[in-house]
């Protein structure tokens, strides 16, 4: 398995990263920066977009890709979501008033792209993998991501505050390779991230003491600004399994 970061939301410091990983160069897990990250050649080869959530960050880089793939693939990028999730893209942004609608052009048969519904704890087979979206807790309906090549697996929690579901999976899965997971407000802001249902440094640590496994555990979605006050504190966790996630690393097993 290969997996490409195409964004992880103020990882670095120069500025804002939005949301988005690539697998085995097909699958596309958020789509906050696929036009950013990847060629129009590159985009062309995506078969399938499985988005964690609705918030922008995740998503802003979807209408551009759309125009950027019509015309040059031979079947629909189908897009698997969240019901709740597809319901706001049709209605905030494939609405031929923010962007045209793909999903009936060239036209209803024929699309450029496909909406797909995924059920929580459903898993799908898609070019070799088996992705599983597990329910998380944001502030809009959300879920994380498993995906197991039969080999090895990764886990993305995408953003959440405070859960279980997710880690106790973790723990059930035993050819685990790595947990990418956030942490977005300071210590400091613990009412803003209880408010908008993220995670501090110190909420994540507390978070962490469900996970069992001692495997590598990759932070990103901190806030650029913050990003000096946070590191100290992350470090403060004393756990050397954390570390932070890059943009446009690029990780296999």
């Amino acid at each position: 398995m290969e997996l490409r970061i195409l964004g992880c939301s103020g990882g670095e410091a120069d500025g804002e990263r939005l949301t988005g990983l690539l697998v085995n160069g097909c699958v596309a897990i958020d789509a906050g920066s696929i036009t950013a990250a990847l060629s129009v050649d590159e985009q062309v080869l995506i078969q399938h977009v499985f988005l964690s959530h609705s918030h922008l960050d995740h998503i802003c880089t979807l209408p551009f890709f759309t125009k950027n793939i019509f015309g040059r693939t031979h079947e629909a990028v189908e897009i698997h979501a969240l019901p709740e999730t597809l319901d706001a893209l049709r209605r905030h942004l494939f609405n031929d008033e923010l962007w045209p609608d793909f999903s009936v052009i060239p036209s209803p048969n024929d699309p450029t792209i496909r909406y797909t519904e995924i059920q929580d704890e459903q898993t799908y087979d898609v070019c070799g993998l088996q992705i599983t979206p597990i329910r998380v807790n944001h502030l809009v309906p959300c879920v994380g991501y498993k995906v197991d090549d039969g080999k090895n697996a990764f886990i993305f929690t995408s953003d959440t505050a405070e859960t279980d579901r997710i880690w106790e999976v973790a723990n059930a899965t035993p050819n685990l390779r790595m947990i990418i997971t956030e942490a977005s407000f300071p210590n400091e802001q613990a009412w803003l991230a209880e408010a908008s249902k993220h995670l501090t440094p110190a909420r994540l640590g507390a978070e962490l003491q469900k996970l069992r496994p001692r495997i590598p555990v990759r932070v990103y979605h901190l806030t650029p600004g913050d990003r000096a006050t946070m590191l100290p504190q992350l470090l403060a966790l004393h756990d050397d399994r954390i570390s932070l996630l890059a943009q446009d690393e690029r990780l296999s097993w």
